[in-house]
């Protein structure tokens, strides 16, 4: 009963890595409330045109739009690189503690690294540096952080910082007051610096939109960092802070963690605080973090995740690998629609040896849903989502969705497509996806965890996606193909988290390992990084554009 009510104040837009995904209840979500009193202001002022509205977010858009710079610009204004290079947030926490660097030189160095990798990489939407040097100084000592900066993802409130989600039609949206989990966030000792780019109300399969551009991989800049989650990674890739805030509703903390080489975090559904304004929770959607080492996300799980025990135990700060030896299932692929590559098979089968080595029992086993059934459904869930912001744009503007030019190409035509979605077809996908839970649960009746890979593919070029792009049934069957080990994960809500553990990939890119736990199982996924972290330590291995090899 309790898992029902809080799921029924479900409150947030679109926000899904390939789709979107969002609450029912138009009047709890302040975005969408947002949304309806801009657009009716502007229709009082005759100016619902994409022009005037450009023009009416113009002052917002100057203080985060760079110039776009190339690698060897970068390169030759580079200065001395940091003292601070290698630290974590719970290393930078030490020296801030100690009294051997401040608060405020801290914000500094995380500001001067921004300025120097940003133009190139393209991660930010909104800085936040004078915020951060108010709080610099005033932030116990005491806390767990103390002062070390953040990047928050740029679809979660934060009181007083523009949240865009990536599109036009926030452009001015400043919340009035945090949500929850970033109180916690912030009461954790740590200081938000800004706002990562993500795509549009997180849809499509890249960070890239129309109102800030494409993120580049630090490891590759030709390549994507996935999905909506995808400017935080970019910037903890490339060394900025050594951990940032993401969300994660069909792979988001979990995709781009693989694509950059870092490990990251999805916990069990309604583990966390809520990070949204009604204090509900997504059905989908969890926060946590990616991160450099597994003891910051550890922390971090333990001040963020709720603790009243009403649905699991608390995690509590995992302090370390475990001795107990885990029987580990181990699922090479998933049959349908894109097959595994062997570059990506060749990574896993590695994974299993170190596993093997020390001392986990692994054994072979099959992944528990059917591809192209949820190809199928996926979309018809998320399309009536999609309804009230379809209709409050067009009762608004007089237009469609499409010729109303408010949302990009993708959105727009997703939008248009969804009232193509007979109500049945919605009601079949719903009771589909609500028997993932149980399927899993099947799974780990033979298994303590489970290893897969993250996708079925190394990396997606940055141009293999634009933002302008006319959604079709047959481009979102492929995407969800590339979702097929993470997004039925977030349907049946456990916990999972992508490990940096093969670095050798032909194209630049590292390759991540996909471990899922039973439900409520976040503890021995921890315990288990712990233990890779130490048998294969990942720590050194550095994007070539970052703070280690690019000296700011």
């Amino acid at each position: 009963m309790q898992q029902k009510t809080r799921l029924g104040a479900v409150a947030s837009l679109p926000n899904c890595a390939g789709l979107m995904h969002s609450g029912a209840v138009v009047g709890q979500n302040s975005v969408l409330v947002y949304i309806d009193g801009f657009l009716r202001r502007m229709k009082d002022r005759t100016m619902l045109s994409r022009r005037n509205f450009l023009k009416s977010s113009g002052t917002f858009l100057s203080t985060a739009a760079l110039p776009s710079l190339s690698a060897n610009t970068l390169l030759a204004n580079a200065r001395e690189p940091d003292d601070l290079v290698g630290y974590d947030a719970t290393g930078l926490a030490g020296l801030i503690r100690s009294g051997q660097i401040t608060q405020q030189e801290v914000v500094e160095v995380v500001a001067r690294r921004i300025d120097a990798l940003d133009p190139v990489l393209n991660f930010m939407t909104t800085r936040t540096f004078e915020r951060a040097r108010a709080k610099a100084g005033t932030i116990p000592l005491d806390s767990a952080f103390a002062g070390v900066p953040i990047l928050m993802k740029d679809m979660i409130d934060v009181g007083g910082v523009r949240r865009t989600d990536g599109s036009w039609l926030l452009a001015t949206n400043v919340p009035d007051k945090n949500v929850e989990y970033v109180d916690a966030v912030e009461a954790a000792g740590l200081n938000i610096i800004g706002m990562t780019n993500v795509p549009e109300f997180a849809g499509g399969f890249s960070t890239n939109n129309d109102l800030f551009g494409e993120t580049r991989n630090p490891w590759n800049l030709e390549y994507s960092t996935m999905v909506s989650s995808g400017g935080a990674a970019a910037a903890a890739a490339a060394g900025i802070v050594p951990m940032v805030h993401g969300t994660d509703g069909a792979g988001s903390n979990r995709l781009p963690a693989s694509v950059c080489g870092l490990f990251g975090v999805k916990p069990s559904r309604l583990r966390m605080l809520s990070g949204e304004a009604n204090g509900g929770h997504d059905l989908t959607k969890t926060n946590q973090t990616m991160s450099r080492t597994v003891r910051d996300s550890a922390r971090l799980m333990d001040l963020t995740e709720d603790k009243s025990g009403l649905l699991y135990p608390p995690v509590g700060f995992v302090e370390g690998p475990t001795s107990q030896r885990f029987r580990i299932g181990f699922i090479p692929d998933a049959p349908g629609i894109v097959d595994v590559s062997k570059e990506v098979a060749q990574a896993q089968k590695r994974v299993v040896r170190l596993l093997e080595s020390l001392g986990h029992t692994v054994e072979e086993a099959q992944w528990p849903i059917d591809t192209e059934v949820f190809a199928r459904y996926y979309p018809a869930y998320f399309a009536t989502r999609m309804l009230p912001l379809k209709a409050m744009i067009e009762n608004l503007t007089g237009v469609s969705v499409t010729q109303s030019k408010l949302l990009t190409g993708f959105q727009s035509s997703f939008a248009a497509k969804a009232t193509e979605t007979p109500a049945e077809e919605a009601e079949r996908a719903e009771a589909y996806l609500a028997t993932l839970p149980e399927r899993f649960k099947a799974l780990f009746t033979n298994f303590d965890l489970v290893l897969c890979p993250v996708m079925p593919i190394v990396g997606v070029l940055n141009s293999d996606f634009s933002p302008s792009e006319v959604y079709s049934s047959e481009i979102m069957r492929k995407r969800i193909g590339n979702l097929k080990f993470t997004g039925p994960v977030n349907f049946a809500g456990n916990p999972a988290m992508s490990v940096p553990l093969t670095w050798n990939s032909t194209d630049g890119l590292p390759i991540g390992s996909h471990f899922i736990a039973p439900l409520g199982g976040d503890r021995a996924l921890y315990e288990l990084a712990y233990e890779l972290e130490q048998a294969s330590p990942w720590g050194e291995n550095w994007a070539p554009y970052s703070i280690k090899h690019v000296p700011i």
